[in-house]
């Protein structure tokens, strides 16, 4: 079977190539004259592409104002803002302030081996005198303290100095200061405790008086004065006596 196929195969393919042999030669002739080419047929649109195209709208940039040609010799003024900028605001850091509270008043007991008494002065002034190197004070003259403070209260725009006076044997000059401290406090708790706020009250411990003094030496003087009045010099306002 493979003998007889294999001379057949001779015969039939000699015909096929002797024909592609003598075919004539195929050429493609290009024309660059568009007249001669056919008109082609108008593209036609679907209903949906012709809906896109007329919901389509086209933007153009608005036109840009041209500022008008400036003539020769003159210059041109920049254009004013119609309104100021905002001023910016800048928040200042917070620190913390620590508030000392006030010096709470003294709870001041009757001493009754004290011979401690007041005596009025003038323009409202009210003088207590201690027995020597004593704080002590009796329940006539706390009655005293207490009704003067009563009294004065009211008076808003006053405000009360305490000078503490005091003697001590011997040539130290702290001790008479912290004697007259200890009494000045006393009778500033008698004072708040009887209506007066501590910011109208200034403890002045003098300690030992002058040699020219010949007022008594253990006393304590409660001077009334009128608040002086703000301003901002360093010089005048609300500075302590």
């Amino acid at each position: 079977m493979k003998n007889r196929l294999a001379s057949l195969f001779p015969l039939l393919c000699t015909p096929l190539v002797a024909g592609l042999l003598c075919a004539p030669a195929v050429r493609a002739q290009v024309s660059t004259n568009l007249d001669a080419l056919p008109e082609a047929a108008p593209a036609t649109q679907t209903p949906r592409q012709s809906a896109r195209q007329e919901n389509r709208t086209v933007t153009h940039p608005a036109p840009v104002p041209q500022a008008p040609p400036v003539p020769p010799g003159y210059t041109r003024v920049p254009s004013i803002a119609a309104e100021a900028p905002k001023p910016t605001v800048i928040t200042p850091p917070e620190f913390p302030v620590i508030l000392h509270p006030a010096v709470p008043a003294a709870d001041v007991q009757p001493d009754g081996s004290s011979h401690s008494h007041t005596e009025p002065q003038e323009a409202d002034s009210l003088r207590i005198l201690f027995d020597t190197g004593s704080t002590g004070l009796n329940a006539t003259t706390i009655e005293s303290i207490r009704h003067y403070a009563e009294t004065m209260a009211p008076k808003a725009d006053t405000r009360f100095v305490l000078r503490s006076y005091a003697t001590v044997p011997g040539s130290d000059i702290s001790a008479p200061r912290r004697l007259a401290l200890s009494r000045a406090l006393a009778v500033r708790g008698l004072l708040v405790r009887s209506g007066i706020a501590t910011t109208r009250i200034y403890p002045i411990a003098q300690g030992r008086p002058d040699s020219t003094d010949t007022a008594p030496a253990d006393r304590l003087d409660i001077l009334p004065e009128a608040n002086p009045s703000p301003s901002d010099s360093p010089e005048k306002g609300n500075t302590a006596p």
